[in-house]
């Protein structure tokens, strides 16, 4: 649907969670297998341990993690692009801008 000469309209399913930690198997499978069936485009996670492990096919992910070892991520669809990446130091936050490619 055009909404004006220059933008067009999305719908995005997102998710956010609080993981409490995400380096068990089981709660990453659990996490890829509630996107999958969910059909997910963006997922944003609170209290994550780094995520290094995280790896979902056709999913990017981008964490902050901050000095205490927990911070956040977000996980987003290959094709939508997250450009202008800022964090915040502590972890607590993550900003982007995000278009599809």
């Amino acid at each position: 649907m055009l909404l004006n000469k220059t933008r067009m309209s999305y719908t995005y399913r997102i998710l956010t969670l609080n993981i409490n930690g995400i380096a068990s198997v089981n709660r990453q499978h659990t996490l890829e297998e509630f996107i999958r069936k969910h059909d997910v485009d963006i997922a944003m996670l609170q209290e994550v341990t780094p995520t290094h492990n995280i790896i979902i096919k056709g999913y990017q992910t981008i964490d902050n993690i901050g000095t205490t070892g927990r911070g956040i991520a977000i996980i987003a669809r290959d094709d939508l692009q997250m450009n202008g990446l800022r964090k915040i130091p502590s972890g607590r936050g993550i900003a982007t801008t995000t278009y599809v490619s």
